[in-house]
């Protein structure tokens, strides 16, 4: 049982901009060093953005979880 790093993303939809609610993705960074997170955040954000079209990413965050964990 180790851990990783995943982004929380609270995104609020474009129809229902109150609407909002929080998106767990996972990250592989190396070393699971929280600052590459950072790094890495801004190329993953634009991503899911983009699989996501009717949703408005609002913020995002870095985040230690388990690895048992499901997300």
């Amino acid at each position: 049982m180790g851990s990783a790093l995943e982004l929380i993303v609270v995104a609020c939809l474009l129809s229902a901009p109150d609407t909002c609610e929080s998106h767990r993705v996972r990250l592989t960074v190396q070393g699971g060093d929280p600052q590459l997170c950072v790094y890495a955040s801004v190329r993953e954000v634009a991503y899911w953005q983009q699989l996501h079209g009717k949703w408005r990413v609002k913020s995002w965050r870095c985040a230690m979880t388990s690895d048992d964990e499901v997300i």
